[in-house]
């Protein structure tokens, strides 16, 4: 199967599939938020801004990667973008391999005319740093007008559609490449990071890990798995976690791992 046709069975079975997991959540129902009255603020006063990959968005929110590169992605992403940039908020496009394979498909990637002011991250599988160097990944970011570049992981998925399924030595290779002239982030696609996979990461100079818990039609939101600002490490470990949870400090890798940022995405994936 090209990589247009498998573009476009994604959409086809987000449109017609029923892709929602049955049993797994985002975890939220077991939350109530405790009302105050005597509030003592003013609704103004309160901040959402958040600083993230060189920009500051309006709130902790990010629209993740959907699409590219097939009929319907210009206008997906279009309409994506110009959200993102009415609430100042950031835009992950989908993966950017169809786009260096054929040049053709710029104009379902380029949204930057609506989205000037918008956090904008370009996105590319880590197995493909197996076909594409260097020059590749900036000449990706470069066209699209990024801000900063995803790196996925998804041997589940690609497993199950017989795609790329070699992963060996992948982080060897990210390691060489590291680092780039923009900010860079490693992200699953659904199905969650394990405790193991986000303490193979330590000492990359990574920007964020996104660690994809599942669950929830609802956009991206921002989650430590440690209490601490300065952990990376996911409070979970299985796959397809529920996103959302209290989470105390890991204790033993607290003070190993890296202080990126993480982002913690919702997306639909039939379980």
């Amino acid at each position: 199967m090209s990589t247009l046709e498998r573009k476009r069975k994604h959409l086809q079975a987000c449109l017609e599939g029923d892709v929602a997991y049955r049993r797994t959540t985002t975890g939220l129902e077991r939350f109530r938020l405790r009302y105050q009255a005597l509030a003592g603020l003013a609704l103004s006063e309160v901040d959402l801004t958040t600083p993230f990959l060189g920009k500051v968005l309006q709130a902790p929110f990010l629209i993740g990667a959907m699409t590219g590169g097939e009929e319907n992605g210009e206008r997906i992403n279009l309409a994506l973008a110009e959200a993102a940039e009415a609430l100042g908020v950031g835009m992950m496009l989908g993966s950017g391999r169809i786009l260096l394979e054929r040049p053709e498909a710029l104009p379902s990637f380029r949204v930057r005319r609506v989205a000037p002011k918008a956090l904008l991250i370009a996105n590319l599988g880590l197995a493909q740093l197996r076909r594409y160097g260097r020059d590749d990944l900036i000449r990706l970011v470069e066209l699209v007008e990024a801000d900063a570049l995803a790196l996925h992981v998804n041997p589940l998925q690609e497993a199950a559609q017989k795609g790329d399924t070699d992963f060996r030595g992948l982080l060897e290779r990210l390691a060489a490449l590291l680092p780039l002239p923009f900010p860079v982030l490693l992200k699953e696609v659904g199905h969650g990071l394990s405790r193991e996979a986000a303490l193979a990461l330590r000492g990359l100079p990574l920007a964020a890990v996104d660690v994809a818990g599942a669950g929830g039609r609802a956009g991206p939101a921002w989650r430590s798995g440690c209490a601490s600002a300065r952990c990376a490490t996911p409070s979970f470990a299985r796959s397809a976690s529920p996103r959302p949870r209290p989470s105390r400090r890991c204790g033993r890798y607290c003070r190993k791992s890296p202080s990126s940022p993480r982002a913690a995405s919702t997306q639909e994936r039939t379980p």
